[in-house]
């Protein structure tokens, strides 16, 4: 997702060139609409926004004519800058226009390379992403997916749709490796997050500032494993039972059938044992 906001901010740039706020301002409609155009068929994208040096929305992909919004008192204004390769991510944001939670991609714009114009943001609707986690998650006892920021600020979790809690934020080790820049590592972790012990692999996406990591919980695996073999026995017994009786069954009545042909042999040959004496006592009277 982040490469697909890298390729949207270089499209907007393109589109937008060396433009000043006000030529921007000026052709606003043909911006808006292609704007709108690029973030079609994106459901994850909340808006696709350009903002001026002091901040203020001057374009978007979701409202024509921009509503009265400023930025400059967020943080990713002032980080964002047309020098750092990678762009800035935001912490989740309650966006003051449409009441949604958002996590804000923001790359600066510079006209010439040497001052900033503004900046170009892709927000992304936070609820997307977690329901996007929890589908790969699954019903996977134990397993949670996390996102966080470099210096270890969670931004969403697979198993939280309403909280910041993946669970490492509060893990020194973890925060430690993530401002170190490393780009992937693992570790157990037995902590009051999880009250167990709980394994715990991470790796940076891309060469961007943030990284995922996965967290499931021994207890919850030994658990999963354990109905497993109980569910696998019980597919192999059952059946094999089910076999063992019909086998056993089969051979009593193979038993009792075996019986009575041993009986009716017996009745038989006393009959023509009988007929046989009965023919020569005949015999020899004549």
């Amino acid at each position: 997702m982040l490469d697909m906001n890298a390729a949207l901010v270089a499209r907007t740039m393109d589109l937008l060139g060396n433009k000043t706020r006000d030529e921007i301002r000026q052709r606003e409609p043909q911006i808006h609409r292609r704007l709108e155009t690029m973030v079609a068929g994106y459901p994850q994208i909340a808006s696709l926004s350009v903002f001026g040096q002091a901040g203020d929305l001057i374009a978007s992909s979701r409202y024509s004519p921009p509503p009265a919004a400023a930025i400059a008192d967020r943080g990713g204004f002032h980080a964002s800058s047309p020098w750092y390769p990678h762009p800035y991510i935001s912490l989740p944001l309650y966006r003051r226009i449409d009441g949604e939670t958002v996590l804000v991609s923001s790359v600066a714009r510079a006209s010439d390379g040497s001052w900033r114009e503004g900046v170009i943001s892709v927000a992304l609707r936070r609820k997307y992403l977690i329901d996007f986690y929890s589908h790969i998650v699954g019903d996977k006892p134990g397993y949670i997916l996390s996102l966080y920021r470099r210096e270890g600020a969670a931004l969403l979790a697979s198993s939280s749709p309403d909280a910041l809690t993946g669970g490492l934020e509060r893990d020194g080790d973890f925060t430690q490796a993530l401002r170190e820049n490393v780009i992937y590592g693992g570790f157990v972790q037995d902590g009051p997050g999880l009250g167990r012990n709980a394994q715990v692999s991470f790796r940076r996406v891309g060469e961007y500032p943030v990284y995922v990591a996965c967290t499931f919980d021994f207890a919850e695996l030994r658990n999963s494993w354990w109905r497993s073999m109980v569910m696998l026995a019980a597919i192999t017994l059952i059946p094999g039972a089910a076999l063992a009786t019909w086998i056993s069954v089969s051979l009593l009545r193979l038993r009792a059938c075996e019986a009575g042909w041993s009986k009716s042999a017996g009745d038989l040959s006393g009959h023509v044992t009988g007929d046989a004496s009965s023919s020569t006592q005949q015999e020899t009277k004549a």
